[in-house]
């Protein structure tokens, strides 16, 4: 909200929570005073706006999604989720408006995703791939969208299988590792924002690609400039890659 309120290009018309939310109805100026609005939450999405910025929860963004398409505006969602079927169901909404669907909205993860699949291409299967992600205590889901984002773009670059060539950390007698297998662990510690690393080891080396988010701001930034993008396109569904022209 800060940031939007900041940005010339952008105009914020609306600002919408669950029914139930404590802050419901209320100016958003009295839960965020460097914002100078008289808008009130809303529990529903209205006409009037061009985009809708969504981070909320798998069910409230499906409620949205339906909710956008009626109306004709155009989603960016940074909701994430392990369900593969909630993402596929999710992604019906951009045959009828623009849609942007993103693990991460940072503009240095999303280098990471290209970075990351063209380094496993270039070193080959001789080289074994782990990723390890980290976030703060209070995180809920596991493993993070961002690093379930990275694998997709590896796996999609070599030729693996998301459903089951993916290990979620390990556990008691599993035996040797098998080479098509990617191991993908979850910490949840202090305050991390969020750290993510790809580890790429041979019998002689090991390579390691890492991005630390700072502060959480970049997240919103990254969503405000896709917002700005995605405005006025064409039903579709476009990337973050798409954004940053790569």
């Amino acid at each position: 909200l800060v940031l939007s309120s900041r940005d010339a290009d952008v105009e914020l018309v609306q600002a919408i929570e669950y029914s139930a939310h404590p802050m419901q109805g209320k100016k958003i100026r009295d839960f965020e005073p460097d914002v100078e609005s008289d808008l009130s939450l809303t529990p529903e999405l209205m006409p009037g706006a061009d985009v809708v910025i969504d981070f909320s929860s798998p069910d409230g963004t499906k409620t949205l999604a339906k909710r956008a398409e009626e109306l004709g505006i155009a989603l960016v969602i940074g909701t994430t989720a392990k369900d593969f079927e909630w993402r596929a169901a999710v992604k019906e909404s951009s045959k009828k408006v623009p849609m942007i669907h993103a693990q991460n909205f940072s503009l240095g993860v999303n280098l990471v995703f290209k970075v990351a699949a063209q380094i496993a291409k270039s070193l080959g299967e001789e080289f074994d791939i782990e990723i390890v992600e980290g976030h703060h205590h209070h995180k809920v889901d596991a493993p993070s969208g961002t690093a379930m984002g990275i694998a997709d773009s590896i796996c999609s670059e070599i030729g693996r299988d998301v459903k089951n060539d993916l290990v979620y950390g390990r556990e008691g007698q599993v035996g040797k590792r098998k080479s098509n297998e990617i191991g993908v662990h979850a910490l949840r510690m202090g305050s991390e924002i969020g750290l993510h690393t790809v580890y790429y080891a041979s019998e002689h080396e090991r390579i390691e690609l890492t991005h630390r988010a700072s502060t959480r701001d970049v997240f919103a930034a990254g969503a405000i400039r896709a917002a700005k993008w995605i405005k006025g396109k064409s039903a579709g569904y476009y990337e973050m890659t798409d954004v940053l022209g790569l």
